[in-house]
């Protein structure tokens, strides 16, 4: 008797479980280190399964940053809603830590090293209006609302500060291992220290 039918349900589900070890491998070992025979060992499963689930190597990574850019657009919303409360600092460093943590992040360089990836990425930015690029922004009108709030000091350029930041973490991003990384203790202290400065000499905003 053949095998029952993998049903949608079910091919969804290992699509899910497959996409998962895939950033598991990514933030592990690299970007490199993703390939359909690497992914079959780190799920435990036989080396067809994932042939059977996605079309190739570059299926993953789409699907990997397209989930990472829909990440980047809730972090970006929640860094807007918490305009106001915590502090400026620990704020910053939160959105930080997930534009940081993303397994999309080693992919960065073989994005931009592969027309095809480089073509699709480009095309999902211009799709959801998001993307390293959109950082400053994002940060900028975070910074303005807490300007808003009293929470920033009037004569703080909050586009300037959105820029500078934003330029730091798309450094981090994509300079690679070569380029010095202040671990996360260190990048929360530059945070915190530059949070210190726009926000009007009050201590603890």
């Amino acid at each position: 008797m053949s095998a029952a039918k993998r049903t949608a349900e079910t091919t969804q589900e290992l699509r899910a479980t497959l996409l998962e070890h895939a950033q598991q491998l990514i933030s592990r070992d690299g970007a490199s280190a993703l390939t359909m025979r690497a992914l079959a060992a780190e799920a435990g499963v036989s080396l067809g399964l994932p042939y059977k689930i996605f079309a190739d190597r570059r299926e993953i990574v789409d699907e990997i940053v397209s989930a990472e850019r829909r990440r980047f657009a809730a972090a970006a919303e929640r860094l807007q809603a918490r305009a106001g409360t915590h502090t400026v600092g620990d704020n910053l460093n939160r959105f930080a830590s997930i534009v940081l943590d993303s397994p999309a992040a080693p992919l960065a360089q073989k994005l931009h090293a592969d027309d095809r990836h480089l073509e699709s990425a480009t095309r999902m930015a211009e799709r959801t209006g998001l993307s390293p690029t959109a950082f400053p922004a994002v940060i900028a009108d975070y910074l303005t609302r807490e300007q808003s709030a009293g929470r920033v000091s009037d004569d703080i350029d909050c586009a300037a500060f959105g820029f500078l930041i934003a330029g730091a973490l798309h450094n981090l991003l994509v300079a690679g291992r070569a380029w010095h990384h202040p671990d996360r203790h260190q990048l929360k202290r530059y945070l915190m220290a530059a949070a210190s400065a726009i926000a009007d000499g009050r201590e603890g905003h």
